[in-house]
């Protein structure tokens, strides 16, 4: 097998998990309550070091969360894919503010993609150049 017909079908599995049809449910608690680590990030179009993060892991409970410091609540607002949900903070550095983000759930892999800034809510698992869109690829703790 060459080189471009293992990157076809590396793409192709990728796609299946993650892309456009997944109809992966965020809104099932018992799928996603747990201890999430950081695999990946970007912000703005660029790779953001998981350094930043300095070890912090997304804590979420049936509509809680915690994360370095940063706690509050999150809603999944429909089974529409991308699953679009709101963030709120209720302490720390997010506290009375409201994040518009989408998420998807794979098994052990949560994507979560957050506006960090005045823009609308992302409708795709892309951190456009110039933006303040976060893309957080995570695993589930073991």
């Amino acid at each position: 097998m060459n080189i471009r017909a293992i990157a076809a079908l590396l793409l192709s599995l990728t796609l299946a998990a993650f892309g456009t049809g997944c109809r992966c449910d965020c809104t099932d608690a018992a799928k996603v309550v747990g201890t999430w680590v950081p695999e990946s990030a970007e912000l703005g179009g660029a790779a953001f070091p998981l350094s930043s993060f300095d070890g912090a892991e997304l804590h979420l409970t049936a509509d809680g969360y915690e994360f370095a410091g940063d706690k509050g609540t999150y809603r999944v607002l429909s089974d529409a894919w991308p699953m679009p949900m709101d963030i709120m903070g209720k302490e720390g550095p997010n506290a009375g503010r409201t994040i518009p983000a989408i998420c998807t759930l794979a098994g052990d892999k949560l994507i979560v993609c957050y506006q960090l800034g005045p823009g609308e809510r992302p409708t795709a698992f892309v951190s456009p150049a110039g933006t303040q869109v976060f893309l957080v690829r995570y695993k589930r703790a073991q």
